[in-house]
């Protein structure tokens, strides 16, 4: 009999400590889960600026389809760090409503415009701050090169 309560003592403190680490055990896994979430949330961020600068993109390249000889003269051609055009014809309305869809749709968005008269291929590049995103660096570039029929 005595062997018997000698060792449900040494039983009530092992379980005290198995108690312990159960909860060290679930508390890391909930940070674990916690970062993954915050990570997740924050990728998706970036992906959807991406998405804008693609839908943006795409906007001016229709406005450029739609004005082909002005676009292959080289009258859309603008650098990132460049002004829009303030006369002109077509060009300077959509070039000028491109640059403020950028500005509202992506923190700190500038794009250029780069177009070949010889091989009628355009090449649009967006860039913006993406400082929010895990994918190392700050700044982000979308390219989109096509070539105007």
């Amino acid at each position: 009999m005595k062997s018997l309560r000698h060792s449900s003592a040494r039983q009530q403190g092992v379980s005290m400590i198995e108690v312990l680490i159960a909860i060290l055990v679930s508390v890391i896994g909930l940070f674990s889960v916690m970062k993954m979430q915050m990570s997740a949330v924050s990728n998706t961020h970036s992906s959807y600026f991406r998405s804008q600068a693609a839908i943006i993109s795409e906007a001016l390249i229709d406005q450029m389809r739609a004005n082909p000889t002005a676009a292959i003269s080289g009258d859309y051609d603008i650098t990132l760090t460049g002004t829009a055009p303030t006369s002109g014809g077509l060009e300077v309305a959509d070039l000028t409503q491109w640059r403020s869809d950028l500005a509202a749709g992506l923190p700190s968005g500038v794009g250029s415009v780069a177009c070949v008269s010889a091989t009628r291929i355009c090449s649009l590049v967006i860039q913006w701050d993406d400082s929010r995103g895990l994918t190392g660096t700050s700044t982000q570039q979308f390219s989109l090169t096509v070539r105007l029929q």
